[in-house]
Formats: structure tokens, sequence, C-alpha cells
């Protein structure tokens, strides 16, 4: 457990989940207040991220008496340093201990800015309303539910990867044992099975470090949800939107890299 600075703080307003707690050690002094002077958020005036600062006093002043943070309910109000317009607001209730801060978000306006992947969006175009909710779930901490989307996004799209992953080893006269490999994959066979197949049934390239993504996809696909708790699965469901981000968009760039080569070459 990490003792509480500001840092922490503007980590947990920026990307804390409403209605979850974080748990902190009390610091080696005693705070007034969990203020913070400034934090980065979307500002939908500027249409991207810009810092946003506390413009409030913090009250108090000289031979005013210091007072400690007790257990209760916080305030925030920061505004874009840019425009001077938009706002960002926070409610956040706080228990505090003779050891520990622990903190819970409970009110955010506005609604938090969701990012979706405009890569995965477009590789999961037939999935779109399922991508939708994993992204909603994934920025609101509901980690079982994200981790479900998840899975059903990807069993319904792994047949398009490996086809993607077939092509590229076509097309680079790389080992074409592993077609062989892939193709095992696409049939009806059990996931430890698979699993055994896909690490090893990726070129050295697309294996970064030793670290076979195709593999991991299907390791985490063979993992259920009902013996894990929201903050495991929220971690796998992360763990197969970054593996299969990797693969797309590798695969992506060396086919555009490969067409503008070919197409330069041919134009001399």
């Amino acid at each position: 457990m990490e003792k509480l600075t500001d840092k922490h703080i503007k980590d947990f307003l920026e990307n804390a989940s409403l209605y979850t707690w974080q748990e902190f050690e009390r610091p080696d002094f005693d705070r007034e207040s969990l203020w913070i002077n400034e934090i980065d958020a979307y500002c939908e005036t500027c249409k991207q991220s810009r810092p946003f600062q506390y413009l409030g006093s913090r009250g108090g002043g000289a031979g005013m008496p210091r007072k400690q943070l007790t257990s209760g309910q916080s305030f925030f109000q920061f505004t874009c340093v840019s425009c001077h317009n938009e706002k960002h607001e926070y409610l956040v209730e706080q228990v505090v201990s003779d050891e520990t801060i622990k903190l819970q978000k409970y009110g955010e306006l506005p609604r938090k800015h969701l990012d979706r992947d405009p890569l995965l969006q477009k590789f999961f175009s037939n999935d779109k309303d399922y991508y939708e909710k994993a992204v909603v779930c994934l920025a609101n901490g509901y980690g079982i539910a994200a981790f479900a989307y998840m899975r059903r996004i990807i069993e319904n799209n792994i047949g398009e990867l490996l086809d993607m992953l077939q092509e590229e080893i076509n097309s680079t006269n790389a080992d074409h044992s592993l077609l062989d490999k892939l193709s095992e994959l696409k049939k009806e066979t059990p996931m430890s099975e698979k699993i055994k197949v896909a690490n090893n049934a990726m070129p050295d390239y697309l294996t970064p470090s030793g670290l076979n993504p195709l593999g991991r996809l299907y390791q985490v696909l063979s993992e259920g949800v009902h013996k894990y708790s929201d903050e495991v699965c929220l971690e796998r469901a992360n763990t197969l939107q970054t593996c299969i981000k990797y693969l797309v968009s590798e695969l992506a760039s060396r086919k555009k890299n490969r067409e503008s080569f070919k197409s330069l070459i041919g134009s001399l």
C-alpha cells in the first residue's frame, strides 16, 4: 500500500471508476484536505485533453488553526486553463483512520469521455454494439462484464485475425509450416490444444521479446469469469484488447508498407 500523495489524488480523480474504493497509507504529515491544484481532462470546448485548475480559495490563513483531514465528503471543481469555460466536478467520500485513507468517487460531471480505439472499431465493425458495451464496462470498472464482452467479441473475430496472419505469411515467404498450425486453430479442438498450437504459430517478428500475443490471446480466452474478481477480469479484458490491437496494427501496417513499396518500385 502506497502513501497518499497529490499524484495519487490526481490519478484517482482522472481515472477511478465510480463507486469503487481505493485505499492508501496515511502520509507522514497530516493533510488538511484532499485539495490539489490541477488535473488533466478532456475539454468539450477545446475538443482535446487540457489542464484543468482549481480556482477557488483553500481557506485558512496566518494564525488560523491547522485542520486535519477527517472522514466525510469532498467536492472538487476544476476549470479549463485554455477556454476558461468548461468545468469538471467530482464528489469524493473519504474514510480516514489512524493508518489509512480510503477514497470513493461517487459523482462526476461531465460524464467521463470514453476513447474508442479507431483501429479496433474498424476490426470489430460487425460487433460494434458489443464493443461499445465493452468500452463502457472497462471505463467504469465492471470487470466481469468487460471480460465477458471482450471474450465474445474476440471469439467472433478470431477467424478474421487468423486470415490476416495467413495472408501475412503467404506474402512474406515466412515459414510456411506456420500455415498448417494456423489452420489447426480453425478446427474444433479443445482450447488446451489451441493454446499449444497458438504458441508456435507466429513468425518471430510478431513475437516481441519472445512474447507471443496469439498464444496469450487463446490462453485468456480459455479462462472463465466464474471464479475471478472484478479486478482480475478487468485485467484480463485489457489483456485481450492489448493483444488483438498489437496483432491487427502490426499486420495492417506491414501490409500497407508492402503495398506502398510495390507501388513505388512499379513506378520506377
